[in-house]
């Protein structure tokens, strides 16, 4: 038999809702924080395999316009939050590659975290995974056709490189490691925010190319809390090794021209 509520039972019902909420919102609260100096992050250089530099163009040529490759906050740099309120991420985390690379640049799991790398791109890619500033492989090349996924597991806590064998140019860093909480999403000027926040220390830190660039403390209490994180500048990762320089262009003509 259905029970039936009174009129009086009803408003019981909803004003005791309107409290719950009410009491959850005065305890919740929103931290913004704002990344700066991200127009000075410049991309590292990679040496061009020598069974590739036929097609790519390493000096001018007086045909095609060679640019430095410039940095995108948006799209390369990462911002995790921990603290108070934060739980541990140990979700499943998949990363999108699209126009030849993953989004966002840099990765952030906790160990044993299933990674599923997403090819959205019109062309096969065959990954593979090595250690930061190494090329000894931990994850093996697999081809992975368009429209398609892959999953795999990074051995343990550290810096990674997510390559492509049949792409020379990707890269991709993946940091495996304790304290990976919430992962923010910076937008094109540097803004991030995260909401829902109880009061108490939290920590922010800024990645970018695999490498910490810049961290803060920061105390929610009682109102909306802000952070800055100063990004511009920092050492390079550790064991990294020094990019080759590209050859003169006398040696890369004779090259493409098969001398």
């Amino acid at each position: 038999m259905a029970r039936r509520w009174s009129p009086g039972s009803r408003r019981w019902v909803v004003l005791t809702a309107l409290v719950i909420v009410s009491a959850a919102s005065a305890f919740a609260h929103d931290l913004r924080g704002t990344l700066t100096g991200a127009d000075a992050l410049s991309p590292s250089a990679r040496a061009t395999p020598a069974r590739w530099r036929g097609a790519f163009w390493e000096v001018p040529n007086g045909a095609l316009a060679i640019t430095a490759p410039r940095s995108n906050v948006e799209r390369d740099v990462a911002v995790v939050l921990t603290g108070a309120s934060v739980a541990e991420s140990r979700q499943p985390v998949t990363v999108p590659v699209e126009g030849g690379r993953c989004r966002p640049g840099t990765v952030l799991l906790s160990p044993g975290t299933t990674l599923t790398l997403d090819n959205q791109d019109l062309l096969a890619h065959e990954f593979y995974v090595v250690r930061a500033g190494g090329d000894e492989r931990v994850v093996a090349a697999e081809v992975t056709s368009s429209r398609t996924r892959r999953q795999v597991s990074l051995p343990s806590a550290g810096s990674y490189e997510l390559r492509d064998l049949r792409q020379p140019t990707f890269r991709c860093w993946l940091v495996a490691g304790p304290g990976q909480g919430r992962v923010l999403q910076p937008n094109a000027t540097g803004a991030f925010t995260a909401t829902g926040l109880e009061d108490g220390p939290y920590t922010v830190k800024a990645y970018f190319e695999g490498v910490e660039r810049a961290s803060a403390e920061v105390t929610v209490e009682g109102r909306e809390a802000s952070v800055t994180l100063a990004i511009g500048a920092a050492p390079a990762a550790p064991g990294a090794a020094p990019a080759a320089a590209p050859a003169a262009p006398e040696e890369n003509h004779r090259r493409r021209r098969g001398h």
